[in-house]
């Protein structure tokens, strides 16, 4: 439920605009040393100065023009590959963020300095998630593992390491890896919450509630924890797990935080509902639910979702072994 981790140098910006500007200014001047009289030079170079300044804001409007003049004006710029790789992540641009990602990486391979180690474990992190969110998980992987010998102690990249052997059903390696996390960043709400997911898949379900918890501490505004923790109160095979007035609580939170808008979250509450006797609103919300997953094109929730509306007209609970189920 959590997204992966991407490493941006926005900092760098700065330096690369303070010396592209004095840059300018000193062609400006240069351009001018043939004028002897002081005060023509003065009358030449404010309008010019002028205008350099104006050119040179707009390359601020967006990051993205930043980073594409930053390439252009300068070679083997690693940090500006690095950032347009993160900006075309997060618009989802994957193949474009991988192509960025590698430039960057391979710029950073010639420098064989200690000094350059942790910047290039950022540029292997970042390629390692790009490749990973292109169902290319084989090669993520190499790439997270030479995130870690850079950086032996790079927290997020044990996290979203672990992120991809669950996705690969690698369910101890990925509890290892965040178990890893935990111990560099112990108030790492999204690894509790990861960790807890694991140990449900598992069926250690006190082992889970117990690191959504933690989460929910940690993170009063989370979503994922307070809904992970309500299924499991809420549908646990386990009698002696669940509590249908917490799971009640935590669902209700998990659903007002995300603006009504996850059906995933609204099916919670209506599981929590059931386990608590009060079916009548278990109906409304897995209804609810279900008319938002269609919109969504959700259709294996939306199904699941009539799978609960039969349970819950015969004033029966949900009974499932993992979030989802």
């Amino acid at each position: 439920g959590h997204a992966d981790r991407y490493t941006y140098l926005p900092s760098i910006g700065l330096f690369l605009a303070a010396v592209w500007f004095t840059a300018d200014i000193a062609k400006v001047r240069r351009s001018q040393s043939r004028l002897v009289v002081a005060t023509a030079i003065t009358t030449v170079l404010l309008p010019v100065l002028a205008w350099t300044a104006f050119v040179q804001t707009s390359y601020w409007r967006n990051s993205r023009t930043l980073w594409n003049h930053a390439l252009a004006v300068t070679s083997d710029n690693d940090v500006a590959h690095n950032n347009l790789g993160y900006l075309c992540a997060e618009r989802g641009e994957l193949d474009e963020a991988i192509s960025h990602f590698e430039s960057a990486a391979k710029i950073r391979s010639g420098k064989t300095n200690p000094h350059y180690d942790a910047g290039s474990a950022f540029v292997q992190m970042n390629l390692a998630d790009a490749l990973a969110r292109k169902d290319r998980s084989d090669e993520a992987m190499v790439h997270y593992e030479e995130a870690i010998r850079l950086q032996p102690y790079y927290a997020d990249a044990y996290y979203n390491r672990g992120n991809v052997l669950f996705a690969k059903g690698r369910i101890d390696e990925a509890i290892a890896d965040w178990e890893w996390t935990l111990q560099l960043q112990p108030n790492d709400a999204d690894a509790h919450t990861s960790l807890g997911n694991a140990f449900l898949r598992q069926g250690s379900f006190k082992d889970a509630i117990a690191q959504y918890e933690m989460a929910v501490a940690l993170a009063p505004e989370d979503t994922h924890s307070r809904n992970n923790l309500a299924w499991t109160l809420a549908t646990s095979s386990d009698d002696s797990i669940r509590d249908g007035a917490k799971a009640v609580g935590f669902a209700e939170q998990a659903v007002v935080l995300s603006g009504v808008r996850e059906p995933q979250f609204l099916r919670t509450l209506g599981a929590a509902y059931a386990e608590s006797g009060r079916f009548t609103e278990a109906i409304a919300a897995a209804r609810q639910a279900a008319a938002i997953a269609n919109m969504q094109g959700k259709r294996g929730l939306a199904t699941s979702l009539e799978k609960d509306l039969v349970l819950y007209r015969a004033n029966l609970p949900l009974r499932a072994g993992s979030l989802g189920d």
